[in-house]
C-alpha cells in the first residue's frame, strides 16, 4: 500500500507529550526483533475486497485501545517494537509505548505513503520532526544513535535514488553522522550512506533462503572492498499476496512453514537484527497479527524463533532433531519400519522437523510425530538417563484447552475436537473428539473383571450399550483412580524386538508403559467411528500422554493402536 500515494493528507502528526514518571522501555534491545507497522487503518481503508484474509475484528489505527492491543500482543510474542510508517499514528504510539514499557518505536520515511513529502527539503523538514521525537526513552537507538528506516532505495522524490540524492540528503539532515539509518533496497553501494541494510521484500525469491544467499554475499563483497564491517540485517515474511490489490505476485504462506523456514534461515547467518514485514499490511498479505483465517499461529511462531533467537539457539538439522529422539524412536519404531516385527507404531513417522517451543520463560527443543511429541525439558541434564526425552501431556491440554507454556503456565485455547480414532475428523463425524471425554474424567471405582458395556457419543453423553465386544477391565491405577481393559493392558506390557546398541534384540519389554502412555484420565468406552469410510465399534481410553483404540476388526497385531495424538496436538496448536 505505501507504494500507490494515499490520499490521507489530511491525517496531523499527534504531539507526543514527555512522561512524568521514568521509563522501563529498553531502547537499544539485545538482537532486536522489529515488525513493520501501518497506521492508517480505519473506516476510508478497509477494502475489504482486496484482501483475503482480515483481522480478527476490523479496527480503528487511531484509537488508544487498538495501539495499546497491538503493542502488548506484540510484546507477548517477543517483538522488540515497531517500525512505524510515518505520519499517521507515529507519535502517538511512540508515546503509548513508552508508558507501556519495555517496547520501543523507531520511524521509517516514506515519501511514497506520505504525498507531503515531495521534495528533498520536505524531506528534511519532515526528519528533523521526527528527530525531536526520538529523544523518547522508547525510541530504538543503535549504538546508541537514534533509528531512521528507509524501506526502499528508490523512495526519493521522483523515483530518485542514486548514491548522490542519498549523500545530499544525509549531509542536509545528519551530516556528523549521529543518527543510524537503516536503508532498504538492493543497491549495497548505498551503504556509503547508510549504516546498515535491508530486503523489505524477500518473497521475490525462487526458493526459501535465495533472498539472504543474494543478501550475504553482496554484504560480505561489500564489507570486503571497503574493509568496512557493516552489520547484518536479516528478513523474515510469513508470505505475500497483493493480488487482488495491484495483480502483483504471491507467495504462498504453507500454514506457517515458509515463515518457520525464514526465521531459521535467518538465525543461521546470526545476524545483528531481524526485520519482519510485517505486522499488518493487510493488502501485501504479510500481516502477522492475529487474523480470521491464522488465529495466533503466526505470533505463536514469533515467539517460538525470537527466543531461539536471542539465546543463541543453534540451528535445527533435517531429520531427528536430536540423537536421544533418534535413539528413542529407533528402539520401538526401527524394528516396525524394517520389518522386524509385526505391531502398530509407538511414535510414527515424524511429521515436522524440530523446533524450540516456549516454555518457562525460555524455550526447549521438541518434535512432532504421528503418535506423539518428544521434547527435552533440562538440555544439561544426564543424556544416558531414560527420561532426558519425554513426551508431552498432549491429551491432557487438548482435553483442557490448555496449551502449557510452562510448569504453571497455560494459553487458552478452545478444547480439540479432532476425533479419538478412525478416520480423520473431516470424514469422521460420528466419533467423538477430545473435547468429548470432559464429562468421563471423574474417578471410579475399581471394575477389574467387569465386562465394558458404555459408549461415549461426540457430544459428550454416555449410554448402556450391548458390548460388540467382550472386554473386561483388567487393572485398577489407584493415582488417577481408573481402569485399564485387558487389551490395552497387555498391549501396554508386551514383550518383542526392539533396537539397542546398534542392533536388534528379542523379547524385550517394549515400552515403560508410565513413560510411554502415563496414568489414564479417564475409563474406556466404546465409541463408534468411521475407519475406512465405514462406521464401526472401536473401544477408546484417554492416558496423559496418549489415546488407545481397541478395533475388533483389524487384524490381531493392528487391534490395539496409539491415535495419532501428535497430528491432533500439532494442528490444534498450530493450525493445518
Amino acid at each position: 500500500m505505501r507504494r500507490i500515494v494515499i490520499l490521507l493528507g489530511l491525517i496531523l502528526s499527534l504531539i507526543l507529550i514527555p512522561s512524568n514518571s521514568p521509563s522501563t522501555s529498553a531502547a537499544e534491545p539485545s538482537r532486536p526483533v522489529f515488525a513493520y507497522y501501518y497506521g492508517w487503518w480505519g473506516s476510508q481503508t478497509w477494502y475489504l475486497d482486496k484482501i483475503r484474509d482480515r483481522p480478527l475484528e476490523l479496527y480503528e489505527s487511531d484509537r488508544d485501545s487498538t495501539m495499546l492491543n497491538h503493542i502488548r500482543q506484540a510484546k507477548n510474542a517477543g517483538i522488540d517494537g515497531f517500525i512505524c510508517t510515518w505520519r499517521y499514528t507515529c507519535a502517538r504510539l511512540l508515546q503509548l509505548a513508552e508508558q507501556e514499557g519495555n517496547f520501543n518505536v523507531v520511524f521509517s520515511v516514506d515519501p511514497v505513503a506520505d504525498g507531503t513529502l515531495n521534495s528533498t527539503q520536505a524531506i528534511v523538514d519532515n526528519m528533523r520532526e521526527m528527530a525531536g521525537l526520538a529523544s523518547s526513552n522508547a525510541y530504538w537507538r543503535w549504538d546508541g544513535k537514534p533509528v531512521f528506516v528507509f524501506w526502499n532505495d528508490t523512495i526519493l522524490p521522483g523515483g530518485r535514488g542514486s548514491l548522490s540524492d542519498w549523500t545530499d540528503l544525509r549531509s542536509r539532515v545528519d551530516p556528523n553522522r549521529n543518527q543510524f539509518w537503516l536503508g532498504g533496497g538492493v543497491n549495497f553501494s548505498l551503504l556509503d550512506v547508510f549504516d546498515a541494510i535491508h530486503f523489505f521484500d524477500i518473497t521475490w525469491e525462487r526458493k526459501q533462503g535465495d533472498a539472504m544467499i543474494s543478501y550475504s554475499r553482496n554484504l560480505r563483497e561489500y564489507n570486503s572492498s571497503r574493509n568496512s564491517n557493516k552489520p547484518f540485517v536479516a528478513t523474515v515474511m510469513p508470505g505475500y499476496d497483493d493480488l487482488l490489490y495491484r495483480n502483483g505476485h504471491f507467495r504462498d504462506r504453507e500454514n506457517g512453514n515458509y515463515y518457520r523456514a525464514g526465521w531459521d534461515t535467518a538465525i543461521n547467518y546470526q545476524p545483528k537484527a531481524i526485520i519482519l514485514t510485517s505486522w499488518n499490511e493487510w493488502y501485501e498479505g504479510s500481516q502477522l497479527e492475529p487474523s480470521q483465517a491464522y488465529g495466533n499461529l503466526y505470533l505463536d511462531i514469533s515467539r517460538e524463533k525470537i527466543s531461539a533467537f536471542k539465546n543463541n539457539v543453534p540451528p535445527i538439522p533435517d531429520g531427528f532433531a536430536d540423537t536421544n529422539f533418534e535413539k528413542t524412536w529407533q528402539r520401538t519404531d526401527k524394528p516396525v519400519q524394517d520389518g522386524r516385527t509385526s505391531r502398530s507404531w509407538v511414535w510414527g513417522p515424524a511429521i515436522a522437523k524440530g523446533q524450540y517451543e516456549p516454555y518457562g520463560g525460555s524455550t526447549r527443543l521438541v518434535q512432532y510425530f504421528d503418535k506423539s511429541r518428544m521434547e527435552v525439558n533440562n538440555p544439561n541434564g544426564d543424556r544416558n538417563q531414560p527420561w532426558f526425552v519425554t513426551n508431552g501431556l498432549l491429551v491432557v491440554e487438548m482435553i483442557r484447552g490448555q496449551v502449557q507454556i510452562g510448569d504453571s503456565s497455560f494459553e487458552q485455547r478452545i478444547p480439540a475436537d479432532e476425533a479419538l480414532g478412525g478416520d480423520p475428523r473431516a470424514i469422521n463425524d460420528v466419533a467423538p473428539g477430545y473435547s468429548s471425554l470432559r464429562n468421563v474424567l471423574a474417578s471410579q471405582p475399581d471394575k477389574t473383571g467387569q465386562t465394558i458395556s458404555t459408549q461415549l457419543k461426540r457430544d459428550a453423553t454416555t449410554s448402556g450399550i450391548t458390548a460388540p465386544s467382550v472386554v473386561t477391565n483388567a487393572h485398577y491405577v489407584s493415582q488417577t483412580q481408573h481402569n485399564i481393559p485387558d487389551v490395552f493392558w497387555n498391549f501396554m506390557n508386551q514383550t518383542g524386538t526392539v533396537y539397542e546398541n546398534g542392533r536388534f534384540v528379542n523379547d524385550k519389554q517394549v515400552v515403560d508403559w508410565v513413560f510411554a502412555f502415563g496414568y489414564p484420565l479417564s475409563d474406556a468406552y466404546w465409541m463408534r467411528a468411521k475407519l475406512g469410510g465405514t462406521e464401526t465399534w472401536m473401544l477408546v481410553q484417554a492416558f496423559e500422554r496418549r489415546i488407545l483404540t481397541y478395533t475388533p476388526t483389524n487384524a490381531p497385531a493392528f487391534q490395539v493402536e496409539m491415535g495419532n495424538v501428535g497430528q491432533h496436538y500439532r494442528r490444534w496448536r498450530y493450525g493445518n
